[in-house]
């Protein structure tokens, strides 16, 4: 592993001094519109006929005329204005997409109304730079889009704001030291694609200053493609891999529709199987694996039908167009949707290709692993079966952007009930008011003193309490396979340096939809008090070795087996501990404790059988 981790960072290297002497020529520019789609693309996905481009279209328009009734938007004068950018997008994007399609002016001169606004700000919030980024992506796009139709002063307008409130300040932004500049994070996605997606649509009129901006995302961009080496997962997880991911293609997208070229930034490796992460990510039930800071947004992903165009891959499209039509019906009825539309949707209308329709027989792993940043597993018993059993866990650090101390943490579905849970991120507004070191990893950090984040709401094993130490990293390896079963382990040791000598955990889903856990760790030379904790929604009883768990009707077995005693506790952690805490209703946490004598090593087996395995066999 050691081996692999020094030919990442030659890679790494490698990367980026390819791309340091990137230099983009700006002489031959094409005409607006250029960025995502030409006039003549604009034409073709007007006539497609497929059923994909016609629910597209039909959302579309039914999303710009509810926009034509949209209250304006109140920008903050002073912090974030992170939201209302977020919105003013979205409504410019559909605006400006709809006018291209109709040619209905209602379409225009709302699109009008919302960019000169935005461009009458003083400021984009630099303060939060992704603020900045999330305008200038507006701003450049409307801009670009309706080029021909704004007047001369109003084009200098929407060229002057994208100068002096987004490629300006964003100089005053160094390299170097931990900014989203050259950062490995999604901020240096966002940024670097909103900030050049506006440097193309004002080239012509400040050529320097765009080559300036556009040079510089191409050469910092390896620092953050380097995270999905080799295998696509993504350290921030699902909620930010949408994030940055999407941004990540924009920036792709504008650079090859202006400039013909993408300058190699969907050739990082892994870069182009993260599409396959995103797929794992989710279990039988529908919900994600939800580590790190995640947000539960249920939206649809526009990236993944891009993702399948790139790589010829129709199985990447199956779920993206369930969700278009699940937001197609619910537009053209008048209903709620279940989807909640992503503001990047009417991009799917130029990305998608109806060859993408054809039936696949590409099948997904049901074992799915990954190295590098994010060393991970997940397992299943089975695709297209939501009572299947799914089973994922994670390796890596606690010390990265938005990481949580939840090394070794997993999540466990069986019978359509997900019984281990993660609960996600705690609001950034109540851990900034309770004065915490939101944005600090650092070993004693105030940051994992928040339940949600620290280790105190995760699936882990603890020695005598301790925090796990931020400078380890789980490594993930491959079990035997044995009798159908699929099996990974992962190296806990460096988590809990100077806690105990070794820690192993090794997770295998049975041939049977049963799982088995078998913790293995051992002491130094004094005795440790081992925690062994997973948080639950369940209704927990005792049972003569181990529990019983039942939720919605179903049931699952915990048979718990150590080599030294052990007690196990139900602790309803449903209240929150502190102000920086929100309430878990109905949670509570099972914990296993054993006492291990110095220089020993204790094993603790817990078998997970569903009751769809035992329950039949009683009833007979």
């Amino acid at each position: 592993m050691r081996l692999l981790n020094r030919l990442w960072g030659v890679w790494l290297l490698h990367w980026l001094s390819t791309f340091a002497n990137a230099q983009v020529q700006l002489q031959h520019l094409p005409d607006h519109p250029r960025l995502f789609a030409n006039a003549t693309r604009f034409v073709k996905v007007k006539n497609q006929t497929d059923s994909v481009s016609r629910q597209l279209r039909a959302y579309i328009r039914k999303t710009a005329e509810q926009t034509l009734t949209a209250e304006q938007i109140v920008y903050p004068s002073k912090g974030f204005k992170f939201g209302p950018m977020r919105e003013v997008q979205g409504r410019i994007i559909v605006l400006a997409m709809s006018y291209r399609l109709t040619g209905d002016e209602r379409f225009l001169n709302r699109a009008r109304q919302e960019l000169l606004q935005l461009a009458a700000l003083p400021d984009w919030a630099p303060n939060h730079f992704l603020d900045v980024g999330e305008g200038a992506l507006a701003a450049g796009i409307g801009l670009d889009w309706l080029y021909a139709e704004l007047t001369p002063d109003e084009r200098d307008q929407i060229s002057r704001s994208i100068v002096q409130n987004a490629l300006l300040p964003s100089l005053d932004v160094t390299e170097g030291n931990g900014s989203w500049v050259d950062g490995d994070f999604n901020w240096t996605q966002v940024c670097h694609s909103g900030l050049t997606v506006g440097a193309l649509a004002i080239a012509e009129r400040e050529p320097e200053l765009a080559r300036q901006i556009i040079n510089r995302a191409i050469k910092n961009l390896p620092h953050a493609g380097a995270v999905y080496a080799p295998d696509g997962a993504y350290p921030e997880g699902p909620s930010y891999w949408s994030y940055g991911t999407t941004f990540h293609v924009l920036l792709i997208e504008a650079l090859r529709s202006t400039l013909g070229t993408s300058f190699g930034l969907e050739q990082f490796p892994g870069f182009l199987k993260t599409a396959d992460y995103n797929l794992q990510m989710v279990g039988p039930s529908g919900l994600d694996f939800n580590y790190s800071d995640y947000h539960l947004e249920t939206q649809n992903e526009p990236i993944m039908i891009w993702f399948a165009r790139e790589t010829r891959r129709p199985d990447l499209v199956r779920q993206e167009l369930v969700a278009v039509n699940t937001l197609y019906r619910a537009a053209v009825s008048n209903t709620k949707s279940s989807v909640h539309p992503n503001r990047h949707t009417p991009l799917e209308l130029l990305w998608w290709e109806p060859t993408l329709a054809a039936p696949s027989t590409t099948a997904s792993p049901r074992h799915w692993t990954s190295q590098g940043v994010l060393p991970m597993v997940v397992m299943r018993s089975a695709w297209n079966d939501p009572l299947a059993t799914f089973v994922a866990l994670k390796g890596g650090t606690p010390n990265h952007s938005h990481a949580h101390m939840d090394v070794g943490s997993f999540v466990l579905e069986a019978d359509g009930v997900r019984w281990a849970l993660d609960l996600g991120t705690e609001s950034y507004d109540k851990m900034r008011a309770a004065k915490l070191d939101l944005w600090s990893y650092a070993q004693n950090s105030t940051r994992w003193s928040t339940f949600r984040v620290g280790p105190e709401g995760h699936n882990i094993l603890r020695f005598d309490g301790a925090y796990q130490d931020i400078t380890g990293k789980g490594e993930v390896n491959p079990l035997p396979t044995k009798k159908g079963s699929l099996g990974n382990s992962v190296d806990l040791t460096s988590l809990y340096r100077n806690q105990v000598v070794r820690v192993q955990r090794d997770l295998t889903l049975n041939a049977d939809r049963s799982v088995t856990i078998e913790d293995q760790w051992s002491t130094g030379n004094k005795p440790v008090e081992a925690s062994w904790q997973w948080l639950t929604k369940a209704a927990i009883t005792r049972t003569p070795n181990g529990l019983l768990l039942r939720q919605d009707g179903k049931s699952l077995a915990l048979i718990v087996e150590s080599s030294v005693g052990r007690t196990i506790d139900i602790e309803d952690v449903s209240e929150a501990k502190n102000p920086q805490d929100s309430p878990n209703p109905g949670l509570s946490r099972i914990v296993v404790r054993l006492a291990s004598p110095a220089n020993c090593t204790t094993k603790l087996v817990v078998q997970i059988i569903p009751g769809s395995l035992y329950e039949p066999a009683q009833q007979k």
